[in-house]
């Protein structure tokens, strides 16, 4: 999507005069395309009585695995980890791998001087307890950074953990382990969601209508309607308050309930991993905050 393209939803709806604030809101970022390699190699939540392990499915997922080359940007699956690091984890419980994107990837797609040119970002999630970050010292993501090449990362197996939730009947294991997609990255703008602190008035009077109805052509929507984004904004509307520090916030990744990975999150909701625009200006990914189930 580009500038000429999003002027023209905007004024065939009827708002032209708006032309100039929605200018100075777009943001470039990167659409992430998700290809299926290998589905979960077992069930997400498992019972105590049965096995929580498919054999088919393992043995297909680490065949998939074995073909990804060390640092592949990826949906799900294992991570290569940073020598040196440890699988993250919250009071003990493992948390899953989400995303590993190779930063490479994204600097030959048009790159962002926001981001490094080269190494990897790791993103993991903690769902056990709960779908968003509401407290500070105990957070349900952790982001790990590598600035290296990619032979000297570490594939690393998932620990296998018992626990069982406060809400739950049943024994599981954690991480749970994702499928496992490729992923490819096409640059385009962006605009924030309906509700965002980033739309004022006058243009908030009519936007969040403007964005609902038009969110599919603004977005370049297509089938199977999964929208995985690197940067850009919020594409919800935040009525949890993900911009606990207002227009001083920053997207850095969106990921979708993918089927191409085998991902789901709530409801089919989406995850968002934002971060400070100083934090993001000094590369410093250690305070990054996930929020689901924006809108």
């Amino acid at each position: 999507m580009n500038q000429d393209a999003i002027l023209q939803i905007l004024e065939g709806a009827g708002h032209g005069a708006h032309a100039a604030a929605v200018t100075a809101l777009l943001q470039p970022a990167f659409r992430i395309h998700a290809t299926a390699l290998a589905g979960r190699p077992g069930h997400f939540r498992q019972a105590e009585d049965a096995p929580d392990l498919d054999p088919d499915k393992l043995a297909a997922f680490e065949a998939a695995m074995a073909q990804l080359p060390l640092g592949a940007s990826r949906l799900g699956g294992v991570p290569d980890l940073p020598p040196g690091s440890s699988w993250p984890e919250r009071d003990g419980v493992p948390m899953e791998l989400i995303a590993q994107l190779r930063l490479a990837d994204v600097a030959a797609a048009g790159g962002d001087e926001r981001l490094p040119a080269q190494g990897s970002l790791l993103f993991f999630y903690n769902s056990q307890w709960g779908s968003s970050d509401m407290d500070a010292d105990a957070r349900c993501c952790a982001v790990l950074v590598h600035d290296g090449p990619d032979d000297v990362l570490v594939r690393t197996a998932p620990p296998r953990v018992e626990w069982k939730s406060e809400f739950a009947d049943v024994t599981q294991f954690a991480p749970f382990v994702h499928g496992l997609a490729s992923l490819t990255f096409t640059r385009q703008l962006t605009v924030p969601g309906g509700i965002s602190p980033y739309v004022t008035a006058p243009l908030s009077e009519i936007w969040q209508d403007f964005h609902s109805e038009h969110h599919a052509a603004l977005s370049l929507r297509t089938a199977p309607y999964h929208e995985n984004f690197l940067l850009g904004y919020v594409d919800e509307q935040d009525y949890v308050g993900a911009h606990a520090n207002g227009t001083e916030d920053q997207l850095l990744l969106q990921v979708d309930s993918e089927d191409a990975a085998e991902l789901q999150f709530g409801d089919c909701q989406k995850l968002f991993f934002l971060l400070t625009k100083a934090e993001l200006a000094a590369r410093d990914f250690s305070r990054v905050r996930v929020y689901s189930m924006l809108g």
